[in-house]
């Protein structure tokens, strides 16, 4: 049978064509194809949003398909991707959302004009659950000669980590391990050239992205108390090349926010907030690292949205509502096809400042059942918006609860810094205005980029594991849950 797949609004058009002996499932297809396939569940029927059409050459209706969509569009050809199996020729069109490359924030802007061709160059590295960053450095003067950064091809056994968790205990292990191999192949051949020399690899990434990595049984992750294979500092040396990977502190704080404090060693009194797929929390008062992460970023990245799209081209990044018209700008300039975080952060916060919903998040009566329209084809809906109440309440209890934590005040934190693929995008005024933040932090707010990355490349050039050390011996980790005062704290901050 024939397979035909074109991808919607890329330009140029492009009609990929497949041909398969066998019923093939259309996931299987898009990857021997090498195209990427955004699936925020990881292909478990859950978000229902990898929504595809069949042009011709329909499968029959499953039962996700009826829980996705209406009988109209199935009755149109509308499919939901990840339960999809094709069976006869066929020609299927792909939203771009589900297919385009992740954008992601490089931490310098770098002219890469510079001769490779030198003995001292070292690598950090940056394995996000979304994107993977690398850096090249030259070890003789510590100036990032080059930079990269892509999709984590892991993203097709889904948006966050326990996802990826469950994928390998269902044997699928090594292909998450290579998965990320290749990524760092490619890139290393696109960055260096297929012969280069090297002599330091830093990497650093969350507990669950490194064991993966690494090969190492993720069995501890799946349930309470979460129990990782190790915590410690991994170091080896293969092919005369010194690899380094950051310890952790907890199975949900791991060596990317280690990376991220080596980097803002001397900072004084401070509040990072990572904000990525998952949302880690440090408040360092000047002895003790507290240490603790929400459940908040599925629906902040929009992944798990009605209206939600990665940071792709097209996504809408930021907007505002003026005298009832909204006006936004997107990625990349193009068509609206979703809202990234960032858009999603300030469509709530423009929605209540006009009084389009109340401190609870509940639509005015005329966008009710239909949800509010952002742009053709973009509605956020009520449950959506419910969701994002949930995500900046997390955050905000997180906050507060560490600030408690720690017996301190507001008002002894110098800086709130926040670093992340969304940190870099988010719009401040936005994210203080719906509560992700208290006001009293924001004239201390600082944007930090990949701190994560910024670590690695620091420790590229430093190696002082004395320092990683102490800041692993004076962490300690909070468990929200555990705290009696949570849910209270929690449920008073769900209003806007």
């Amino acid at each position: 049978m024939e397979i035909k797949i074109v991808i919607e609004g890329a330009n140029p058009q492009k009609e990929y064509v497949l041909v398969s002996d066998e019923p093939i499932s259309f996931a299987e297809a898009m990857n021997q194809l090498g195209l990427s396939f955004y699936r925020p569940c990881g292909g478990i029927g859950k978000c229902l949003s990898c929504v595809i059409k069949f042009v011709y050459g329909m499968p029959p209706m499953t039962s996700y398909d009826e829980r996705a969509l209406d009988f109209s569009e199935m009755r149109a050809g509308y499919r939901l991707g990840c339960k999809c199996t094709i069976t006869r020729d066929c020609k299927i069109e792909v939203p771009s959302s589900l297919a385009s490359e992740i954008t992601s924030v490089l931490i310098d802007e770098v002219a890469e004009d510079e001769n490779l061709e030198k003995e001292n160059i070292g690598i950090a590295v940056d394995i996000g659950t979304t994107t993977i960053a690398t850096a090249i450095i030259d070890l003789a003067t510590g100036k990032i000669l080059r930079q990269r950064n892509c999709t984590n091809s892991q993203l097709k056994y889904g948006a966050d980590v326990m996802s990826r968790v469950k994928a390998a205990m269902d044997g699928h292990g090594e292909d998450l391990q290579n998965a990320v191999r290749n990524d760092l192949i490619k890139m290393g051949k696109e960055l260096l050239g297929p012969n280069f020399l090297m002599h330091k690899i830093v990497f650093s990434g969350n507990s669950i992205m490194t064991h993966l990595f690494l090969g190492m049984v993720v069995d501890g992750f799946a349930k309470y108390p979460f129990v990782p294979y190790t915590l410690d500092s991994v170091r080896f040396v293969k092919d005369r090349r010194d690899i380094f990977f950051m310890p952790g502190i907890s199975a949900f704080v791991g060596g990317d926010i280690v990376s991220g404090l080596y980097y803002l060693k001397d900072r004084g009194t401070y509040l990072l907030v990572d904000l990525g797929t998952n949302a880690e929390l440090v408040l360092y008062d000047g002895k003790t690292y507290y240490c603790t992460s929400a459940s908040a970023g599925p629906a902040l990245e929009g992944a798990s949205l009605s209206c939600g799209v990665a940071a792709v081209r097209g996504a809408i990044n930021h907007l505002s509502i003026n005298h009832g018209k909204c006006s936004y700008t997107t990625i990349g300039g193009e068509a609206p096809i979703g809202l990234c975080g960032s858009g999603v952060i300030d469509l709530i916060h423009e929605l209540r400042r006009n009084n389009i919903i109340d401190d609870g998040g509940l639509l005015i009566d005329e966008y009710s059942a239909t949800g509010y329209p952002v742009a053709e084809n973009v509605v956020i809906k009520a449950e959506d918006i419910q969701q994002v109440l949930l995500a900046k309440a997390a955050i905000y209890s997180a906050i507060t609860l560490l600030i408690k934590e720690a017996g301190i005040k507001m008002d002894d934190i110098d800086h709130l810094f926040v670093s992340g693929g969304l940190g870099a995008t988010i719009g401040v005024w936005s994210a203080a205005g719906i509560g992700i933040f208290p006001s009293e932090l924001l004239p201390k707010f600082e944007a930090v980029g990949n701190t994560s990355l910024l670590g690695a490349k620091k420790f590229v050039m430093e190696g002082d594991e004395e320092a990683l050390q102490e800041i692993k011996d004076h962490a300690k980790v909070v468990i929200l849950n555990e705290k009696p005062e949570f849910q209270e704290v929690f449920l008073d901050s769900l209003r806007l």
